[in-house]
């Protein structure tokens, strides 16, 4: 068992403070990414994101991680469903912002902000492309929600890189098409 993955497991032991700080600054980077999506002057920031996310995790991990690959993916996949629930709300109190709706594009930042009415399209059509097409779900999360690229995935998930290409871009043509039922030139 890799050292990261002993250190995940092993929860009652003295805990190496190298590999904590490894983990922390990747699950960092990961809270920067998708906080970079948020409204400005939100209740949740940065930090906020990575311990709510972190307190989430330790209440249904698993008994054993397996492996880095399935600690990211669920730390990616809390955080996003703290923000998705942190939008619900502000929608629900009709606190709406005045955001201007971004596409899921290449050539788009991974910090594009995205308004709470986009972000809960989003979230439903990525649960829909899980639903059919989970390789595809788990390359979008990873890539747009946690702003990881091409070659981070494909390690991550022991796949080629062209794999990864090519999943991306079936998976953007399917959301796409999800998020634009009326655009006949998709």
């Amino acid at each position: 068992m890799p050292e990261y993955t002993r250190w995940l497991n092993n929860a009652d032991q003295t805990r190496d403070n190298e590999v904590f700080a490894e983990l922390y600054a990747e699950l960092r980077r990961i809270a920067k990414s998708k906080m970079a999506m948020e409204r400005k002057g939100g209740t949740l920031d940065t930090c906020g994101l990575l311990h709510e996310a972190w307190l989430r995790l330790e209440k249904s991990a698993p008994e054993q991680w397996r492996d880095r690959k399935q600690f990211y993916a669920a730390a990616a996949e809390t955080m996003r469903r703290i923000l998705v629930d942190a939008a619900r709300r502000r929608l629900a109190a009709k606190r709406g912002g005045g955001e201007e709706n971004v596409t899921l594009d290449d050539d788009l930042p991974v910090a594009a902000p995205m308004d709470d009415d986009h972000l809960l399209k989003v979230h439903e059509a990525l649960d829909q492309l899980e639903a059919e097409f989970p390789m595809d779900a788990q390359i979008v999360k990873l890539r747009f929600f946690s702003g990881l690229g091409n070659e981070e995935i494909a390690t991550l998930l022991e796949i080629s890189e062209r794999t990864v290409e090519r999943h991306w871009k079936l998976a953007k043509l399917w959301l796409y098409r999800e998020l634009n039922p009326n655009n006949e030139n998709s």
